[in-house]
């Protein structure tokens, strides 16, 4: 054997074997799609089928409870507590289906007080509105009193029972909005994009009480899109902040009980 043929066998021997076929780099992959710590994210799909349904669900059920034919009746609240009741099972069950339920639900040690804060600031606020948008005397007050009166009579010893109801409705209504369509809108767009959108989409689904509570002198009342959009943007920000949904629970909660239980107008 010549040098030359010596020196290609001695290399053909140091060298790897090669593989069968071209190997070729493994492709990227997401660390969330595959990380099983992580649940997965919602497609498109899910995300609008999901905001749509629960958007269309509470419009029907804000159009009936604030039908100015049933002021300060039981069916009132009725149609607000009971689709919710369905829609917050149907969280849960996402929530769970998911791996997420234990770690949003979960109350921690200063959730209360968190959530007492911000629905303290939440309803400062809102009587500083009050009094900017609809001040004793102007036209624009006949928006509080629409409010008011389509939970009943402020004076009314059951009034008491009313502001529970609301206080347990807020939360369910809470957990549904922040819990499943803020969470799966965030699996096709960004947290900043989600979190507006689905502020947008809680105060559209109020949009009826523009003209249920509206009045033939002030116009449409835009109190409670208004309010739902200007809320919804604090609320899903407590939830950001937190990574939970309990503090954010607790201040819708709060708030909404004590504009019932503490009206921010009074005749």
């Amino acid at each position: 054997m010549s040098p030359g043929e010596d020196r290609a066998a001695a290399s053909s021997a140091a060298a790897p074997p090669a593989a069968s076929g071209s190997a070729a780099p493994a492709p990227s992959r997401d660390p969330r799609a595959i990380d099983p710590r992580e649940p997965p994210r919602s497609s498109r799909r899910e995300a609008a089928l999901i905001a749509a349904s629960v958007t269309a669900c509470v419009a029907l059920a804000i159009s009936f409870a604030f039908d100015p034919g049933h002021a300060g009746a039981p069916a009132m609240l009725a149609a607000l507590g009971a689709p919710y009741a369905v829609l917050t099972a149907i969280t849960v069950m996402w929530l769970r289906r998911r791996g997420e339920l234990r770690a949003a639900l979960r109350p921690l040690s200063g959730d209360l007080a968190r959530g007492a804060l911000v629905a303290a600031g939440l309803y400062g606020l809102a009587m500083a509105v009050q009094l900017l948008l609809a001040p004793r005397g102007s036209p624009r007050e006949a928006w509080v009193l629409r409010l008011y009166l389509q939970l009943g009579d402020p004076s009314a010893d059951a009034r008491v029972f009313v502001g529970a109801l609301v206080f347990v409705i807020a939360a369910l209504e809470e957990i549904v909005w922040r819990g499943l369509v803020l969470r799966a809108l965030e699996g096709p767009l960004d947290r900043g994009a989600a979190w507006l959108l689905s502020s947008a989409l809680f105060a559209a689904a109020h949009a009826p009480t523009l003209f249920l509570l509206g009045d033939p002198v002030a116009g449409p009342n835009p109190l409670l899109v208004a309010a739902g959009f200007g809320c919804s943007i604090v609320w899903g920000r407590v939830v950001h902040r937190t990574g939970r949904l309990a503090p954010a629970v607790f201040a819708h909660a709060f708030f909404s009980w004590a504009i019932v239980s503490f009206p921010i107008w009074r005749p």
